[in-house]
């Protein structure tokens, strides 16, 4: 390669050059990590599931042991705190009353909850999601999703009067919107760390990655603490695919010809050298960042997807496009040399201190739609079998009402969906939902104390990953505090462990 010098106003004013052509698309460098030059394209063919073959002995890189198998894990971060005592309600009478009282203005009409088959809990009680749920429902029902009941980070099990006496520990920065959003990443509440347990995932399998291999965390969401490890980082998508310069298709000739200058000019750029220390690190940047797209976007233009992610206003929700990328992502793993694979899904607005009802139904009704073509779409390419999805959120809400919302609280409930899932049940225990002294849970205002670890879940989630039991202590130093991980049943039986 020749060696020439170019100043840095120089380089900028090249670079816009090759980008602003008419038939060129510069979707922008990025992604945080590296790709290579996009082949033709090659006609779509839907990608199967790769034939299995002998399970490999454990990954350890010192710490924590992963055994290597065809498994993806996809989180979704309702970002804002759910208030998901609307999104599960008890519908047997008296327990209904309870949770009418408290909610007031709020609660759902119990003759448009839509009604949860063959489940009661220990105490014989019915439940019913939000009207705005349907197609969830039908999964609760097809035993492909759960629900976990009052979870949240916990340091260790909590009374009230010990929360009100300040005599254990309780997650820092408790019930603020950027600590709780961190603890629901890493499981570590007592710290505010910025790595998480997927990040350890891929310093375990992925330690000795080629610095241009795709990573096998992938975020739907930028940067994010969960998939953040020691050594790894995300590598960072849009609903759209992969971020790096690409020109507009076309069939006309004289455009075809321009935007073979225009990337020649900007393949010329990638590939000279420069004198300066600046424009080396940036440019060296850009080629990784260039070469990561173009592999990420070869396996992706393989895959073809007919599942409809239209809800019924014939619209395709941002999270549904994410999802959709997702589950492209999931099918090309094998074209990309992945097998395990996690991805970060985030979906902001969940704060409704004000106008919570209609908010929170157009939301629901947006996670509602998504969750199940999700889940259709991954029975389409054959993967549905190596994929669990589940959700979280900052916090749980207030179970009083401010007058037109709730305000932040503390446990709530979520859900887990996926073919290993043991559907058709809600784990946890479902809280009683009066207030005041009645209830051994509210610590005030209709904040309730969780009776469910997001270790236990986490745990469970982990082994149906491939992480060693033993290991699991390491993964989630809190986990002993809420189960003795010398039993031989995980913690919830939420998960089918092959």
């Amino acid at each position: 390669m020749s060696k020439q010098s170019i100043s840095r106003r120089q380089f900028i004013h090249s670079s816009g050059v090759v980008m602003v052509g008419t038939s060129a698309i510069l979707a922008g460098c990025g992604g945080g990590s590296t790709p290579e030059p996009t082949p033709p394209p090659a006609p779509p063919t839907p990608t199967p599931s790769p034939t299995p073959s002998p399970t490999p002995p454990p990954v350890d890189n010192g710490e924590i042991s992963i055994t290597p198998q065809n498994k993806s894990l996809v989180f979704i971060m309702l970002d804002g705190g759910n208030d998901s005592f609307n999104m599960l309600v008890p519908t047997a009478v008296s327990a209904y009353n309870d949770y009418k009282n408290s909610r007031g203005s709020l609660a759902i009409d119990r003759t448009k909850l839509l009604p949860l088959l063959n489940f009661k809990d220990d105490n014989g009680k019915d439940f019913g999601l939000h009207p705005s749920l349907p197609k969830v429902r039908n999964l609760f029902n097809d035993n492909k999703l759960a629900f976990i009941s009052n979870i949240a980070p916990l340091v260790e099990p909590i009374t009230k009067a010990e929360f009100k006496a300040g005599s254990k520990p309780v997650p820092v920065g408790l019930m603020s919107h950027s600590d709780q959003f961190k603890h629901w990443q890493t499981s570590r509440p007592l710290e505010r760390t910025n790595s998480g347990w997927f990040g350890t995932f891929a310093d375990v399998l992925q330690q000795n990655k080629a610095n241009n291999a795709i990573s096998m965390n992938i975020s739907l969401a930028g940067s994010n603490i969960m998939q953040n490890g020691k050594e790894a980082s995300e590598y960072a998508v849009t609903d759209k695919g992969s971020v790096g310069l690409s020109v507009k298709r076309t069939d006309k000739p004289q455009l075809v010809a321009l935007n073979n200058v225009l990337m020649g000019g900007f393949d010329r750029m990638l590939a000279a050298n420069y004198d300066s220390a600046f424009d080396t690190t940036y440019i060296n940047g850009i080629r990784h960042a260039q070469s990561q797209h173009e592999t990420f976007s070869a396996a992706i233009d393989k895959i073809t997807l007919s599942t409809n992610f239209k809800s019924s206003d014939g619209k395709e929700s941002p999270l549904a496009a994410q999802l959709k990328m997702v589950a492209k992502s999931i099918a090309a793993a094998p074209t990309l040399g992945l097998s395990q694979q996690t991805f970060f899904v985030r979906y902001i607005g969940w704060d409704h201190h004000s106008e919570l009802l209609s908010n929170h139904q157009r939301m629901l009704g947006v996670l509602d739609d998504a969750l199940s073509a999700f889940q259709l779409a991954l029975v389409e390419l054959g993967v549905a079998d190596k994929t669990l999805t589940f959700t979280g959120s900052d916090f749980g809400r207030s179970l009083t009402s401010n007058g037109n919302g709730t305000d932040h609280g503390w446990g709530g409930n979520t859900l887990v969906m996926g073919n290993d899932v043991n559907g058709g049940k809600i784990y946890g225990t479902y809280p009683e939902l009066t207030l005041g002294n009645a209830n051994p849970l509210d610590v005030g205002g209709g904040v309730m104390i969780p009776t469910t670890a997001t270790d236990e879940l986490y745990a469970e989630l982990a082994v149906w990953f491939g992480v060693e039991k033993s290991d699991l202590p390491k993964l989630f130093p809190n986990l002993g505090n809420f189960y003795d991980n010398d039993q031989a049943e995980l913690p919830l039986g939420t998960i089918k462990i092959n």
